[in-house]
């Protein structure tokens, strides 16, 4: 029997935690067969020796692929490129290697909703946030933090219930689980040749943005997955180290992909992304290492738009060496995490 939904996983170096996401999903209670898709990017750490194990001893369900050389650091879009196109199921599910569900029913509600939502074309859940360094005993929720919203500011955009989300919606949450995606597999592949055409570093974002713009994106009120914060390699963990040109360059990469989507809607919310994209823009103004920036017309709007007291350390900013404001941002990076 074909699996209705195709769960799609992305593993390096996670042999701390690779365990337990798996069981997560092997203890999903469904009335259907599902097929659990893994890619391992090149693991040195004993990754690849416990997915051949859980191969052998669900050989039905569990389908790893293992590459001789690791793609990310190539470029290269990893479920996208290798798991996407093997899954068999009418539906998507995700969760990266070091989260986990904690959920049983997750998948079933998660299904049922679309398969008599046929119209939407996005669903999510809420989650937990987690250090890494957590252990999971009988009471690990007291020591989680709910993941949407993941700033307070944006806690008018959470329903807290049930909630249908049009895009300029969806835009106002500047975070959710990527663990919680669950979406048609013919909707990828509606999309894939638009989505493709600009790189954006911000893989979840440009998903849930795309296909909410395709129809709706459902927020089911369940916390039915669990982010580890802080985990070595991570995509923050990335971020926090990178230099600041390389920020301006990922934060243009969002900006390009908002206009995209902004024409894709023919500017239907254009209202609703704009504060996401002037934050994007903010981003790249603060970090760019071009010397007179506000040569483009949103960047010098944005400069205009700063409280005087930013002004002034912007312009201060400018003034230094390349190799001193880098040190100033890993030193703010450090801060931030204490």
């Amino acid at each position: 029997m074909e699996p209705l939904v195709s769960i799609c996983t992305t593993t390096y170096q996670h042999s701390r935690y690779i365990r337990q996401t798996l069981d997560s999903f092997l203890s999903q209670k469904t009335d259907f067969p599902f097929e659990i898709l893994v890619h391992d990017d090149c693991s040195s750490d004993g990754t690849v020796e416990i997915l051949e194990e859980y191969a052998r001893r669900y050989p039905d369900v569990v389908c790893p692929v293992f590459e001789k050389e690791n793609q990310y650091s190539k470029g290269v879009p990893i479920n996208e490129t290798f798991n996407f196109p093997r899954a068999r199921g009418k539906y998507i599910a995700l969760c990266e290697g070091d989260d986990f569900w904690c959920d049983d029913g997750k998948l079933q509600a998660q299904a049922d909703y679309m398969e008599s939502h046929p119209d939407c074309t996005f669903c999510f859940t809420n989650g937990y946030i987690v250090e890494e360094s957590q252990s999971f005993g009988p009471d690990w929720r007291e020591h989680a933090r709910e993941f949407v919203p993941y700033y307070e500011s944006e806690r008018p955009a959470y329903y807290g219930a049930d909630h249908r989300y049009d895009l300029g919606e969806m835009a106002a949450l500047s975070f959710v689980p990527t663990a919680g995606f669950f979406f048609p597999r013919a909707l990828w592949e509606q999309v894939s040749e638009a989505y493709h055409h600009r790189m954006c570093e911000h893989g979840d974002l440009k998903m849930r943005l795309y296909f909410t713009a395709l129809g709706s994106g459902e927020y089911l009120h369940r916390y039915a997955c669990v982010y580890r914060e802080n985990v070595p390699g991570s995509a923050f963990q990335v971020w926090k180290k990178e230099n600041a040109v390389r920020t301006a360059r990922r934060a243009a990469s969002v900006v390009d992909m908002l206009d995209e989507v902004d024409e894709m809607t023919g500017g239907r919310y254009r209202a609703g992304l704009a504060p996401l994209r002037d934050r994007y823009l903010f981003v790249e103004l603060w970090n760019t290492d071009e010397k007179h920036p506000a040569h483009q017309a949103d960047l010098r709007r944005v400069r205009r738009q700063l409280p005087l007291k930013q002004k002034c350390v912007y312009a201060a900013k400018h003034l230094l060496p390349r190799r001193w404001i880098d040190a100033l941002k890993r030193r703010e990076a450090k801060e931030s995490k204490h």
